[in-house]
């Protein structure tokens, strides 16, 4: 091997090291974010008091705040949940570009392991479809912003009930549907799923993506070996 060589197989190990690190940055910041989606949605359900007789998301000086011993904690948990929605967002396009760039180099190189890769790019741009909050496309305009003085007789509503949400809930869906009865078992299990469930499929989610990532990146590292497996090929035989 000359020396040109070992420094262009030098480069390319450079360049997938810190592709490496910058994937697995990217996957704790979001793997950190959707646990403090669920986190927040715990604390609302069963740390929260309602004031009256449901938590509402009514406009103007009527609006009922979340209370923790005496505290108003609407503030602090509206900038919380909508910057957590912010950064999950950036993070799955940051780490679906990064995969990308790895994938481009590996096949440029001509490097092993560019299948594992190629799987974890494509469920990371499934995941950020799933992550992806569509359920604010239906919002009332009001919901989730910093309007001072809203109008006093538009009425907040979260969307219609048909709309198919993401995985991460927005702040007035977490007003509004956190306190939710379980007189309706059907209803019940369907928001344990959209606040609980969902988000711990896009963990496994994000936890297979890490895994095929990394796998692939250990081959192309040469950190890892692929184990062939012989199989049996048909020979042609030749006439003497």
């Amino acid at each position: 091997m000359t020396r040109s060589t070992l420094a262009v197989a030098a480069d390319y190990a450079d360049a997938m090291l810190i592709a490496r690190f910058w994937k697995n940055l990217l996957f704790l910041i979001l793997f950190l974010l959707l646990l403090v989606q669920i986190g927040v949605f715990l604390g609302v359900r069963f740390y929260t008091a309602k004031s009256g007789t449901a938590l509402t998301i009514n406009t103007g000086a009527a609006t009922q705040p979340a209370v923790l011993a005496g505290q108003d904690l609407s503030n602090g948990l509206f900038y919380l949940v909508n910057v957590t929605v912010f950064l999950a967002m950036i993070t799955v396009v940051v780490l679906a570009v990064v995969l990308l760039l790895i994938v481009g180099i590996m096949l440029v190189g001509r490097l092993i392991g560019v299948t594992h890769v190629t799987k974890a790019f494509i469920l990371t741009a499934v995941l950020g479809a799933l992550l992806f909050p569509w359920q604010s496309l239906w919002n009332y305009p009001i919901a989730g912003t910093t309007q001072p003085v809203p109008d006093q007789t538009a009425q907040l509503q979260v969307g219609p009930p048909a709309v198919i949400p993401g995985v991460l809930y927005t702040w007035p869906e977490l007003r509004h549907q956190a306190h939710f009865t379980n007189d309706n078992v059907f209803a019940a299990y369907m928001h344990w799923a959209r606040f609980i469930g969902f988000p711990v499929l896009a963990l496994i989610l994000l936890m297979s993506i890490q895994t095929r990532s990394s796998r692939g990146l250990k081959f192309a590292l040469g950190e890892a070996e692929i184990q062939v497996v012989d199989t049996p090929t048909n020979v042609q035989q030749t006439g003497v």
